[in-house]
């Protein structure tokens, strides 16, 4: 069973991140006339909550200390502008802070709203089609940049901007395999109920699965996120003194 906080509907048996558990406020949501995640009167309401289920990290693209033992996975959508907005906004703090750190692996999963975003499924094969040539993240930072002009003439133009083998960069865009690699992350998102981007897995590195799991949905602060990362930290730090005034 999933316990997570919903953003739509009236019910919310847990309380979003940022509200106290004893305020009161609610925050009424609305679809998003760009099309994705859900936007609020009052800015976007991320929640988070627990899942026991896991999520496997096989084979996806990561980055952080391979020793690092909390993971945060993305799913997201390159066309989606609120991802674009956490990539440009809270990304690069968490990778300052807590990958770059060696606290924190940073796992990106797949999930193409096709019906809203035209050009999301063949961003995603051009990420990963790039990675097939070991330049997954330039290619990934570069579709954020270029959020707003995503189109098969970007792919090939970056491609060349990064010295790739143009015939096997097109050779694996038209690859089935790779489509059914990136509808295996949707039907992942799909099993823990997400539906919206970018929503993330917060959780325990073990092996090639994350465990003790926690999932927002929607554009989730940065203190948001740090204090998951602390509360998932803090069991094992050894011999922990209690900070006293």
């Amino acid at each position: 069973m999933i316990l997570v906080a919903h953003l739509s509907g009236c019910v919310s048996p847990t309380p979003p991140l940022g509200l106290e558990k004893n305020d009161t406020t609610t925050a009424t949501p609305q679809r998003s006339s760009r099309g994705s995640g859900m936007s609020y009167r009052d800015g976007s309401v991320p929640a988070i909550g627990m899942a026991y289920l896991r999520v496997s990290l096989e084979g996806e693209p990561r980055l952080g200390d391979p020793k690092a033992k909390i993971g945060i996975v993305e799913f997201s959508d390159y066309q989606c502008p609120y991802c674009s907005q956490f990539h440009n906004q809270i990304f690069p703090r968490l990778v300052k802070e807590y990958v770059d750190t060696g606290v924190v692996q940073f796992i990106y999963k797949d999930l193409p709203l096709q019906s809203i975003h035209p050009q999301a499924m063949n961003a995603a094969l051009a990420a990963n089609c790039a990675g097939e040539q070991n330049n997954f993240w330039p290619m990934h930072e570069a579709l954020f940049t270029n959020h707003g002009l995503l189109a098969p003439a970007l792919y090939y133009r970056l491609a060349s901007e990064f010295s790739m083998d143009e015939n096997k960069f097109s050779a694996c865009l038209r690859d089935p395999a790779r489509a059914r690699a990136i509808m295996r992350d949707v039907s992942e998102a799909r099993r823990l109920g997400i539906t919206g981007t970018p929503s993330f897995v917060i959780g325990k590195i073990e092996g090639n699965e994350i465990r003790d799991m926690r999932i927002a949905r929607g554009l989730t602060a940065f203190e948001a996120f740090a204090q998951v990362i602390e509360d998932l930290r803090a069991p094992s730090v050894p011999n922990a003194v209690p900070k006293t005034k």
